[in-house]
């Protein structure tokens, strides 16, 4: 019998893009189709069936949508209502170019310019902000995610713009120097707002291996590639192009190529795959480093695992599995020591501080959070997360400032980002040093053996604070939420506010 797992019939979700989980298709089925009856412009899909089950992207259409799942035999049907947000705040995304290169870096039998760049990075987004709703569902804070701009067809709008230098020029810039550049080139054009965070893509990254050599690690792919950036903090999240040739351009196409197991040819293209050396790992990895490093001007620190730790590498496999389950949190019986050495490994780098226009200086002790200490050790998250299936969908939350959760445990400390009034936290995610190698290549054997591993979910106090974030909430400036946990011997920590 056809169940979908992830949805309830007439829930509400405020992006456009729905994940449908869908168990108990037939044995001996191989596929099965989806047809949304209240969009008259497509025709239904054919999704693969893969252990019992699969899992399908769906665009919707503003009200209610009838979704009929046939499967041999067996039918159902459920009904979600689009609903787009309508919240003041919102993501700004860019594509920036070189003065004399527009094209992003593929195949040279790829359409690589600035129009199809701009089409993988709206599908792109689409899937972040559906991603971003689901996990915050799955840990019982409702389904919140971020708003885009959007055009009259209800897909993101990325703006292009081109820096004044040429593409040789901004491969002598350092990371942090590209990243200022950037900003100060957005902040002083049509597109600076108060009201937005922007994304950027640098399309002026380059990967050349004229020598053909054979590349063993993330750093000797990092070592020949110029121009990759990959920062985070304030207003502006920069990252490069160097795997975009992965990306899917239609909404159609994203879970094929997040299942793409085809090598990367490591003699002209980037691999970034963590390790991993296909496309599909490509495009998961590459994704999920542009929500990583967002999410670090929404404020977010580093975590023991996760998003905020390597868990953005797994983004692909969030999507492609039936069977979701945590393994890989340390507190599961079946965490092993190599993904608890890949977790902390050097890819994630400490943060650096400067100052920029984008920092707003906001007094710290505006928010302040009343967290219940353990009752019996735990291990290093703090906080135990029921793997993804077996999460029970939210009671919605409401947009009070005062919603309480009990218990609260914290599970990172406070980041750069929140302990300096007059500088913005921005991270670098630059290659591994060569001694984690061999873990990461127990990893990818691990991966392999059982994809249903998933490290793409949020720390619990990541969740929390996004939840009541104001770029995913109606709340006003002078707002400040508290969040309590059980009286007792009680820690009391001032931050400051998710900008």
């Amino acid at each position: 019998m056809l169940e979908v797992t992830n949805l309830r019939n007439g829930e509400v979700l405020p992006h456009r893009l729905c994940l449908l989980r869908v168990v108990g298709t037939q044995p001996e089925a191989t596929c099965a189709a989806i047809h949304n009856q209240s969009d008259n412009s497509r025709n239904g899909a054919l999704w693969k069936i893969h252990q019992g089950g699969f899992n399908a992207l769906v665009p919707l259409v503003k009200g209610n949508n009838d979704l009929r799942i046939i499967c041999g035999t067996e039918e159902t049907t459920i009904q979600v209502v689009y609903k787009p947000l309508d919240i003041p705040r919102f993501i700004r995304l860019v594509y920036i170019t070189c003065l004399n290169e527009e094209k992003f870096q593929g195949p040279k039998d790829m359409e690589r310019s600035p129009n199809t760049a701009v089409r993988k990075i709206q599908t792109g987004a689409l899937v972040l902000q559906t991603f971003m709703a689901e996990t915050l569902a799955a840990e019982g804070l409702g389904r919140r995610t971020f708003r885009f701009e959007i055009d009259t067809e209800g897909n993101p709008i990325v703006h292009v713009i081109q820096l004044p230098l040429t593409i040789r020029e901004a491969h002598k810039f350092t990371e942090e120097r590209l990243w200022e550049t950037s900003a100060l080139h957005i902040l002083s054009s049509h597109l600076s707002d108060k009201n937005c965070k922007y994304v950027a893509f640098f399309g002026g990254t380059r990967f050349s291996n004229p020598d053909k050599i054979s590349l063993k690690n993330e750093t000797e792919i990092m070592a020949l590639t110029k121009g990759q950036v990959s920062l985070g903090g304030g207003g502006l999240a920069l990252v490069g192009t160097g795997a975009l040739y992965s990306w899917a351009t239609e909404v159609d196409e994203v879970m094929d190529a997040m299942r793409d197991t085809e090598p990367v040819d490591t003699t002209s293209l980037m691999d970034f795959s963590g390790g991993r050396g296909t496309w599909g790992a490509c495009y998961g990895t590459h994704l999920g480093s542009v929500l990583h490093e967002l999410a670090h001007t929404l404020d977010l620190g580093h975590t023991p695992h996760g998003i905020m730790a390597r868990g953005f590498e797994d983004l692909h496999v969030f999507f492609t599995t039936t069977k979701l389950t945590s393994d890989y949190l340390p507190q599961s019986p079946h965490h092993s020591s190599i993904m608890r050495q890949s977790m902390s490994s050097s890819l994630i780098k400490e943060s650096v501080t400067f100052t920029t226009d984008f920092v707003r200086r906001i007094p710290l002790d505006n928010i302040n959070m009343t967290v219940e200490p353990p009752k019996e050790p735990l291990a290093s998250s703090g906080v135990y997360s029921p793997p993804i299936l077996t999460r029970r969908c939210p009671t919605k939350l409401n947009n009070s400032n005062s919603e309480s959760i009990s218990p609260l445990t914290i599970e990172e400390s406070l980041s750069p980002s929140r302990t300096h009034k007059n500088a913005c936290s921005r991270t670098l995610l630059n290659a591994p040093s060569p001694n984690i190698t061999s873990s990461l290549n127990n990893n990818n054997k691990l991966m392999e053996n059982d994809g249903s591993k998933c490290r793409a979910f949020w720390a619990r106090s990541s969740a929390v604070l996004l939840a009541f974030h104001k770029w995913l909430n109606v709340v006003t400036d002078g707002d400040a939420p508290e969040l309590k946990g059980v009286t007792g011997h009680a820690l009391k920590v001032g931050c400051s506010p998710a900008m």
